[in-house]
């Protein structure tokens, strides 16, 4: 027996009753509740479609489905990294590297020009920290009004938005400090040369989670649910 459309808009509603607030892991629970309540049907049909669900739900323990939604999160940072390092690596192959490495140069032959590292990379920082943050408000607004349009939240979505890679600003703040604790005079090539790269490093990082990696997911999303493609 088939469950009929109520009873999967009841199982819908039964996930978000269950503090599930995101559609895309919605929809995975309901289709898994749904086979295996219509694989409980064939073993005794006398069952009714509530006490079905209940015992089905019996199965996520005590927590419910706190731990699918831990382990969904775990799975989709693992996968966004992966996607994020996949196409960090193309920069470093032919012939993005060249541009990689030119801007490398550049930065570092305009320190040289500047004969002030410290507040030239200070400069750069501060661009990069703000076309980030403008990013970040680009996509959370986009969120937002997406949410508001349809009713519907998407983990993937938050997942993307909130993945870790910001700590790694230390590195490049403290190459920066350490012009200042070196001072100008003591302020050596390798060390100009070093905080150029890093530099760069992190723009792109940044920039290969922001205007590549967030759109292949979204593309991705779009192709698996067309509910997500339908509210772009």
């Amino acid at each position: 027996m088939k469950l009929k459309e109520q009873q999967i808009d009841r199982l819908y509603q039964f996930t978000r009753q269950h503090f599930v607030e995101w559609y895309d892991l919605q929809s995975e629970l309901v289709d898994h509740l749904a086979n295996s309540i219509e694989d409980r049907w064939k073993e005794n049909p006398k069952l009714t479609f509530e006490e079905a669900l209940q015992l089905e739900f019996k199965k996520f323990g005590i927590f419910g489905f706190m731990d699918v939604v831990e382990e969904r999160q775990k799975f989709l940072g693992k996968k966004y990294a992966r996607i994020i390092w996949k196409y960090y690596k193309e920069f470093f192959r032919l012939p993005k590297i060249l541009l990689t490495l030119g801007a490398m140069y550049a930065l570092y032959i305009l320190s040289e020009a500047l004969q002030d590292t410290q507040i030239l990379y200070l400069c750069v920082l501060g661009v990069i920290g703000f076309v980030s943050s403008f990013e970040i408000y680009k996509v959370t607004k986009a969120q937002r009004l997406r949410e508001k349009a349809t009713g519907k939240k998407w983990l993937f979505e938050q997942t993307a938005s909130i993945f870790d890679i910001y700590p790694i600003t230390f590195l490049p703040v403290q190459i920066v400090n350490l012009s200042g604790a070196f001072g100008d005079e003591n302020w050596n090539r390798g060390t100009a040369i070093f905080g150029a790269v890093i530099l760069v490093l992190f723009a792109l990082l940044l920039y290969v989670q922001w205007k590549v990696v967030h759109k292949k997911m979204s593309e991705e999303m779009g192709r698996i649910y067309p509910e997500y493609e339908i509210s772009k």
